[in-house]
């Protein structure tokens, strides 16, 4: 499914397409089977703190969900779609397989307890319970099968069966005489026993299905007539109405009955107490799983449905064909019942309390799905985007950080080996959809998130002053689209060693007849984007279109002084050295403007091609030709990035200096201590036997890997002599950087 498409469904209302299946479902088989005997083995105070804990979770999730589905047209896929259209597909993805699977299990959590609400009324049928189990879910099956719509009016009757077993319930406690007594002996854990952290984890991890039933209506989000409006009502009535049945449920099962009893079998001291109307409550017992189970079906595979629609991962895209004019997900419902009748079946055969090992997987998996629903909200709230403007407006991003942490601390608490288990899960399949490297991108939230920390980073950055001990390379390269720029990008990206930002920038003639500036623009910024991603290196490509023959200075003029994040405007240009002597001239003024700029200048000379760059081929030191700190701070500094690349790693660093021969002794001190003062590991070389520049440079470093070389940038009538004396003592040498430093480095910080 994509954003484009024409929407489908059945057009629920809040009532029937949310409330309905989320009461349904959180009203279920731990009503019954389980919270009685919570009372009996946690005492009222034990139960009421798993209620509040994990409902304050509900709650948080129950805002978050509500702040994400009024801020953006839902289409089907439930949580799902909230995540991937909020997070990304990664998160999206991860998280709604691992939540279909969960749902998957929520099935036979149900229908195995109806099966032993069944047994406990009629003990015969014990050696059948995969039957009793495996037949209606069969039938529940057969019912999703005719249609949604039907399964819907189902619920209208056992929702009316479910709320006279909840009346009943209450009418058999009143009826048996709650006391104060009964409350205040009930109110503590069960005598005897020492408060234990590992079982209060345990019965929460059986609990805590009982507040994630909101969600069923969320799964039907594509069902709805109006989405944005009855998910968020629909889940908090639903979540609210769970609480209070609960709550009460709890202090009036500690008032009225004794708590041996309720631990050995609250369904029983339930059915034992309403006299003629037990029929009610087994009635209500089968409505509520079944119901329970029956939402949770119809559901589930919507949520898979949704997944293969946006054709994430190819192996699942037949998963979302539908059927008919309303998109039933068949596909997905078969294999939803192929997962279940698995799980009955392993449960049936299994020793041991299938029913609550099963509710700590549906648990852990449900706890990872809130969290990342809840973080989903966070980061859309925090990130301010223009575009995060929900309806909904009870909600800040803190409950979504609450509801996050406690989902990863109650995951913790109950079982943190199984948590890192399906924490595993999660990340396995977030790095398997992150490599597929999804052309959408859905509206990812995290872009405003990333946009507004950068943006009060920046702000922050600038009001401090610049210091030469925080001096980072800010790279900006002068690169055409031959293969010859593709060094300079290369050795920038060694030089920059992902300490600052780099970028590339190409100025290119625009002729009229070859279309719009605008269109040939952004067809060279994916070209640079392509080239980006080819060779392996990451920056900012920047793109200056001139429309007249000749405006390439003064387009680079303009660049040098405008290009800028705020404070991080580039500190180094670096580009090629000139082959065509009719642009010596306006090379090297070029260079006086990016001086006059306080501007570092980097000039590449006799590079080296492609992977060889990265690969640091040559045995060769790195030379650093020393002719004083100017200069000589940059270069040093320059070349410890270099060598930070792991390839470059055993290069060695040499520090080169002319000198009289009476002044050896002291140069070699004076090398030395540079080398002390800027905690660089460098060899040191005085040369004295050369009185000669040229000769001795051309000499010591005819085989180094590469060479460092300090300059000034000729004043005008001095741009020839200039260039024919660096071509001249550079023909034939290895790969040098000419370097004139605007002074912002100091080798001491």
């Amino acid at each position: 499914m994509t954003l484009t498409q024409t929407k489908k469904g059945y057009q629920f209302s809040t009532f029937s397409g949310v409330f309905l299946p989320s009461i349904l479902t959180i009203l279920g088989v731990v009503m019954f089977m389980r919270l009685g005997t919570i009372v009996g083995e946690l005492g009222v105070i034990g139960a009421l703190g798993i209620l509040f804990f994990a409902e304050s979770i509900a709650v948080a999730t129950g805002l978050s969900i509500s702040s994400i589905s009024t801020n953006t047209p839902v289409l089907s896929g439930g949580p799902y779609f909230l995540i991937s259209r909020s997070l990304g597909p990664e998160f999206g993805s991860s998280i709604g397989l691992t939540y279909y699977v969960s749902q998957s299990l929520a099935v036979p959590f149900y229908v195995i307890g109806f099966t032993e609400a069944v047994v406990t009324v009629f003990p015969a049928l014990d050696p059948y319970q995969f039957w009793v189990s495996t037949i209606p879910l069969i039938i529940l099956f057969g019912i999703a099968m005719i249609g949604t719509d039907w399964a819907i009016r189902a619920q209208y009757v056992i929702f009316t069966i479910l709320g006279l077993s909840i009346v009943v319930i209450v009418l058999a406690a009143v009826f048996s005489g709650p006391s104060a007594e009964q409350l205040h002996t009930n109110l503590k854990v069960l005598p005897g026993k020492r408060f234990d952290i590992l079982i209060l984890a345990s019965w929460f991890a059986v609990f805590f299905p009982a507040v994630t039933g909101f969600l069923a209506g969320v799964n039907m989000s594509g069902d709805l007539e109006d989405a944005r409006k009855s998910i968020s009502k629909g889940t908090l009535w639903a979540i609210t109405a769970g609480f209070i049945i609960y709550a009460v449920e709890i202090v009036l099962f500690g008032a009225t009955w004794e708590r041996h009893a309720l631990v050995k079998s609250a369904y029983d001291v339930l059915v034992k107490n309403a006299h003629f109307a037990w029929v009610l409550i087994f009635a209500g017992m089968v409505a509520a799983t079944l119901s329970s189970a029956l939402g949770t079906l119809i559901g589930a595979p919507r949520i898979l449905q949704a997944f293969a629609a946006d054709k994430i991962l190819p192996p699942l895209n037949v998963f979302a064909k539908g059927r008919g004019k309303n998109n039933d997900p068949l596909l997905a419902m078969t294999l939803t019942l192929i997962l279940s009748l698995g799980t009955i079946w392993w449960g049936t055969q299994s020793p041991g309390n299938t029913l609550n090992a099963v509710a700590e997987l549906v648990t852990m998996f449900t706890l990872c799905t809130y969290a990342i629903i809840n973080i989903a909200a966070a980061v859309e709230h925090f990130a301010a985007n223009p575009s995060f403007r929900p309806k909904f407006h009870l909600f800040h991003w803190t409950v979504g950080c609450y509801g996050a942490i406690a989902c990863f601390a109650a995951a913790l608490f109950i079982n943190a080996l199984c948590f890192l288990a399906a924490f595993v899960v999660v990340a396995g399949l977030f790095l398997i959809v992150r490599r597929r490297a999804l052309a959408s991108t859905f509206g990812d939230a995290r872009r405003g998130y990333y946009f507004e920390r950068i943006r009060r980073y920046l702000l922050r950055l600038d009001s401090m002053p610049a210091d030469a001990k925080n001096w980072r390379p800010q790279i900006l390269i002068l690169a055409g689209a031959d293969k010859k720029h593709q060094s300079l990008i290369r050795y920038g990206s060694l030089l920059n060693n992902e300490r600052g930002i780099l970028t590339v920038a190409r100025i290119m003639a625009v002729a009229a007849e070859e279309g719009s500036v605008a269109q040939k623009r952004r067809r060279t910024f994916q070209e640079m984007r392509t080239m980006s991603a080819e060779i392996g290196i990451d920056f900012f490509p920047q793109v200056i279109a001139t429309t007249e023959e000749g405006e390439f200075d003064r387009a680079l003029n303009i660049l040098l002084q405008s290009h800028s994040f705020g404070p991080l405007a580039p500190n180094i240009v670096l580009s090629g050295w000139p082959v065509n002597q009719e642009r010596v001239e306006a090379f090297c003024s070029n260079l006086l403007t990016i001086q006059r700029l306080k501007m570092n200048s980097l000039l590449l000379i006799n590079p080296s091609n492609g992977e060889e760059i990265e690969s640091a081929p040559l045995q060769g030191p790195i030379d650093i030709w020393w002719r004083g700190r100017k200069n000589g701070s940059l270069m040093l500094i320059l070349a410890h990035l270099l060598v930070c690349n792991r390839s470059w790693a055993k290069t060695p660093i040499r520090l080169i200096r002319m000198a009289p021969a009476d002044q050896r002794a002291e140069a070699e001190q004076e090398l030395q201590a540079l080398s002390e003062e800027a905690r660089i590991d460098a060899q040191n070389l005085v040369v004295t036997d050369e009185r000669d520049f040229t000769t001795a440079f051309r000499k010591h470093s005819a085989d180094s890997s590469v060479i460092f070389l300090g300059f000034i940038p000729p004043r005008p009538g001095e741009f020839q002599e200039f260039y024919d004396r660096i071509d001249r003592q550079l023909t034939d040498m290895p790969t040098t950087f000419l370097v004139a430093s605007a002074g912002d480095t100091d080798i001491d910080s």
